[in-house]
């Protein structure tokens, strides 16, 4: 009976992960926030920084959608580089980003997934509010904004994780990652910062 009790005291992994990233989650938002997307400059910025972030960890998300849920991955990266390049971004020039060990662990595609398919609910609510060229030319930049097939992913991975047993240190392991996922996104806005001039002159530096 004790069991049991102490059973029902640990909660499903999407409410574990929600609590455990929401500050994270919350730096990351405001940090994004900032930037103007009704102005090219700052939708180039915003673009440059989603496809810096997601680069080491699209890897895993790949696996993870196509092993664990049998569906279909969106390619983000290839989204990421046509909308860049749509902008005239040069994609050589975006700064790598090394993996963090979190980020390798058994288990971090949990983790991992989470946060890139449940940043599709915040793409839809800047879709709402409108960006830059949104829809009003041919060759827009809106291909990662405007996929939905990620929200299929999400709908699907909800139930997974609240489904799905974890012991203590893949519970670790999975918010671990989560974390080191939305530390990517953050080091990769910050990056970014520093493209705007390289972008104009084609100066390394």
């Amino acid at each position: 009976m004790r069991a049991d009790m102490k059973a029902e005291l640990v909660p499903d992994m999407l409410t574990e992960l929600r609590a455990a990233t929401a500050e994270a989650h919350a730096r990351l938002d405001r940090a994004f926030g900032a930037l103007d997307l009704a102005d090219r400059d700052g939708l180039t910025r915003f673009l440059s920084a989603h496809a810096i972030g997601m680069e080491p960890l699209f890897p895993a998300f790949r696996s993870f959608v196509e092993d664990e849920l049998g569906m279909a991955c969106p390619d983000y990266p290839a989204m990421l580089r046509e909308d860049l390049r749509s902008l005239g971004d040069d994609q050589d020039g975006l700064p790598q980003l090394a993996v963090a060990p979190a980020l390798r662990a058994p288990r971090a595609q949990v983790g991992v997934s989470y946060v890139v398919a449940g940043s599709r609910l915040g793409m839809a609510v800047l879709r709402r509010q409108g960006y830059w060229g949104d829809r009003t030319a041919s060759g827009t930049a809106g291909r990662y904004m405007e996929d939905e097939s990620g929200h299929a992913v999400w709908k699907s991975l909800m139930p997974w994780l609240k489904g799905q047993s974890f012991d203590q240190g893949e519970r670790e392991a999975v918010t671990a990652a989560a974390l080191a996922a939305f530390s990517s996104f953050a080091s990769a806005f910050a990056v970014s910062a520093g493209r705007k001039n390289t972008m104009e002159t084609g100066a390394d530096g």
